[in-house]
């Protein structure tokens, strides 16, 4: 069995723009005169370039829930959700000191995020046809929704050998259908 080549998460289709991030965050898109400029550049803090690493950043969180292809349908919310993702690491990587103090959009940013994931993984589960292998279809079959769980579950742990609490997050309620 060969392994697929990994994937770049500068290229998948429903990676998030830049100003994507920066209409979540407006107010955050000053220049050093303090001019609101709409979208982040080179003028901004942070600067497009380190706004970019964030977005992969919020790709490879919503592809811990469904992986990283599922159908098309599904893709502008990942978008909006890998979006709010990054929003909340700008917040929380440049401004922690508002975040602490809830003198941040931060909390609001998550809160969305929390109430959205939920059901976008339900519907790409709904999408994803049976036996496709997709990520989303097999959620709910363990209890931790960790980047390791889903590493462990593609590579057969937690399917019949070791339960995945063996192995992560002993404790947490594991994978009842193996214990």
């Amino acid at each position: 069995m060969s392994t697929p080549p990994p994937i770049d998460p500068t290229t998948v289709v429903w990676r998030p723009t830049v100003d994507d991030v920066a209409a979540l965050i407006r107010a955050r898109t000053k220049d050093a005169s303090g001019n609101e400029l709409g979208t982040f550049t080179d003028q901004t803090r942070p600067t497009d370039a380190e706004v970019e690493q964030l977005i992969t950043n919020g790709c490879a969180k919503i592809a811990t829930l469904v992986g990283w292809s599922f159908p098309s349908d599904a893709e502008p919310e990942a978008t909006h959700l890998a979006a709010l993702w990054t929003a909340c690491e700008v917040e929380q990587s440049y401004w922690p000191e508002q975040v602490r103090t809830e003198r941040s959009a931060f909390a609001q940013l998550l809160a969305m995020f929390e109430y959205d994931v939920g059901p976008f993984v339900n519907y790409v589960a709904q999408l994803a046809p049976a036996g496709s292998g997709s990520l989303a279809a097999r959620s709910g079959t363990f209890y931790t929704p960790s980047y390791t769980a889903a590493w462990a579950y593609t590579f057969g742990y937690g399917t019949g050998g070791a339960a995945l609490s063996d192995l992560v997050n002993v404790g947490s309620g594991g994978n009842e259908a193996d214990e």
